[in-house]
C-alpha cells in the first residue's frame, strides 16, 4: 500500500488555499505510476518524495500536474516539506532537491517558507494576444513580462480587481501562446495596496500544464515579486502579500519577500485535510 497525505497550502482557513496530495515514500513508484496518480487526484500538482542523492539535500521532490512533470512548483514544495517534517522524516530547516536544483525550506508548526531560484527576466512578449485570450485589458503603467524563479511565468497587469474578475480564459489559445512565447502560466494581477507592504490580487492560468486556473501559485508568486521589485528600480527590498483563489471558492494568501541579491522567499500556512492509502493493484 502507498500512503498519501492531503493538505491545503497557502490556506486562509478550513478547506481553503491550494489542495495538494503528497506521497511521502515514492521511491518504488515508476514515472508512469506517478503520472497516473497525479491524473487520479486531479489536483493542480501532486508531490512525490523520494531519496535524494544530491550533496547536502535531505529529500528529492518530484512534482506532477495531471498532464506533465514540472521541475519545480511553489505549493508542492511548501506543502510537501511541511508534510515530511510532520512525519519526522526531515527537520525544520532542510534542502530539497528539485529539477531546478536544491531549494532551502524552513518549516514551522503552521506552515513553511521556501527560498526560490534567483529571479530572472526572460523576455517581454506582446501581452495583447494573451489579454485578448483572457478577455481583459492590460494596464500599461504596471510592469509586465516573463519572469522566472524556477519556472517561466508571464506577468500580466490589469488596472483593478473588477478587471481581474472579468477574465474568462480561452484555454486552447493560452496554451498555444504559452508554447510560442515560452511561459508555463500567466498571472493576471491587480495591485490593491501600493504602500509597503504591497498587496496584489492574482488569478493564474496554466492550461498548457493541464491546469486551466490555479487557486494559489507559489512559483508565480515569487516571479511576480521579482517583477514588481524590478519595476520599483530594484534597489529596495519588497514585501508582497498575494490574495488568490477567491473566485474558485479557495481563498489563499501567499507571502513573498524579495531581498538582496535579489533573493526570493515564498511562504504561507499549511493545513492538514486527510490521509489515505493507495491500493497497489490500482496502479498501472
Amino acid at each position: 500500500m502507498t500512503e498519501l497525505a492531503w493538505v491545503d497550502v497557502f490556506a486562509t482557513g478550513p478547506l481553503s488555499g491550494n489542495q495538494l496530495a503528497v506521497v511521502p515514500d515514492a521511491d518504488e513508484l515508476s514515472d508512469e505510476q506517478m503520472q497516473a496518480i497525479a491524473r487520479e487526484t486531479a489536483l493542480s500538482e501532486t508531490t512525490f518524495a523520494t531519496a535524494s542523492h544530491a550533496p547536502g539535500c535531505d529529500l528529492r521532490f518530484r512534482i506532477f500536474t495531471p498532464a506533465r512533470e514540472l521541475p519545480m512548483a511553489g505549493h508542492p514544495v511548501v506543502g510537501g516539506a511541511w508534510v515530511m517534517a510532520r512525519r519526522g522524516a526531515i527537520g525544520d530547516a532542510v534542502a530539497i532537491e528539485t529539477g531546478v536544483g536544491p531549494l532551502a525550506v524552513t518549516v514551522s508548526e503552521f506552515g513553511a517558507e521556501m527560498a526560490q531560484a534567483a529571479p530572472e527576466q526572460i523576455g517581454s512578449p506582446d501581452p495583447e494576444p494573451v489579454a485578448e485570450s483572457l478577455g481583459v485589458r492590460v494596464a500599461a503603467e504596471r510592469p509586465a513580462g516573463i519572469w522566472s524563479t524556477g519556472l517561466p511565468q508571464l506577468m500580466l497587469p490589469v488596472s483593478s480587481i473588477t478587471e481581474l474578475e472579468r477574465a474568462e480564459p480561452n484555454g486552447a489559445a493560452l496554451a498555444r501562446l504559452g508554447e510560442a512565447q515560452g511561459w508555463i502560466g500567466v498571472s493576471v494581477y491587480a495591485i490593491t495596496q501600493q504602500a509597503p507592504p504591497v498587496r496584489a490580487s492574482v488569478r493564474h492560468f496554466a492550461p498548457g500544464a493541464g491546469v486551466l486556473e490555479d487557486p494559489a501559485t507559489g512559483s508565480a508568486a515569487g516571479a511576480l515579486g521579482a517583477c514588481l521589485q524590478a519595476g520599483l528600480g530594484g534597489g529596495d527590498d519588497l514585501e508582497l502579500t498575494i490574495s488568490q483563489g477567491s473566485n474558485l471558492a479557495r481563498p489563499a494568501e501567499i507571502r513573498v519577500v524579495v531581498g538582496p541579491g535579489p533573493s526570493v522567499t515564498v511562504g504561507g500556512r499549511v493545513r492538514p485535510v486527510f490521509s489515505a492509502t493507495l491500493d497497489q493493484d490500482a496502479l498501472p
